[in-house]
């Protein structure tokens, strides 16, 4: 048996974090990997970041957007946001991307995007990226979609694929909640065109 094969091999008695699944050393209180008690059956993982494209992952992007909702409908403010996902490969065809394509639109987002913007990562499938535009009307959502696909698109170029969004813009007339808000992102990427809330 090769050498590498005998440190790759995991110990039957290695105990496993019931929520995140990395292995535990000896004795361990707390996982090292996401900190939670190792004895708390329903423990939640503490981590912010999607691992693989080093966004905010869909635990802590959809209260930052429901806090940005609030704040918009409270402070009298519009709210952009931008949806955007791989485009599906030939007609009819579903939206895949994998891990290395999600990096390098993760990329390609976050040097896009101002300081006061969040970007995030919505785990359904296919995955996709959410960015949060706080201040910004249907005209600056519109301008900032349009730098993102541009960087996006020549960042995918290389691989062939291109990438698709949607554009939503919340009046502060009506409070909304996350769910509404990313649903209208998703036909408004369905549709290719954008779509205005709370008026």
């Amino acid at each position: 048996m090769p050498l590498g094969d005998i440190f790759r091999r995991r110990q039957q008695d290695t105990e496993l974090c019931p929520a995140c699944g990395a292995i535990l050393p000896p004795a361990a209180n707390y996982c090292p990997s996401c900190g939670i008690r190792v004895d708390e059956p329903e423990a939640q993982p503490l981590h912010i970041v999607d691992r693989a494209t080093g966004l905010f992952n869909e635990r802590f992007i959809r209260p930052v957007l429901e806090d940005e909702l609030h704040r918009a409908h409270r402070y009298g403010r519009p709210l952009g946001i931008v949806l955007i996902e791989p485009a599906p490969n030939g007609p009819g065809g579903a939206p895949e991307a994998d891990e290395e394509t999600l990096k390098t639109m993760a990329a390609a987002i976050a040097g896009t995007l101002r300081d006061v913007d969040t970007p995030g990562v919505l785990t359904h499938r296919p995955p996709s990226l959410l960015a949060v535009l706080p201040d910004t009307d249907i005209a600056g959502t519109a301008h900032a979609a349009n730098r993102v696909l541009d960087a996006v698109n020549s960042a995918l170029a290389g691989a062939g694929r291109r990438a698709v969004l949607g554009i939503v813009c919340v009046h502060h007339g009506q409070r909304l909640r996350a769910s509404a808000v990313i649903e209208a992102a998703e036909r408004s990427l369905r549709s290719g065109r954008p779509e205005l809330l709370g008026r």
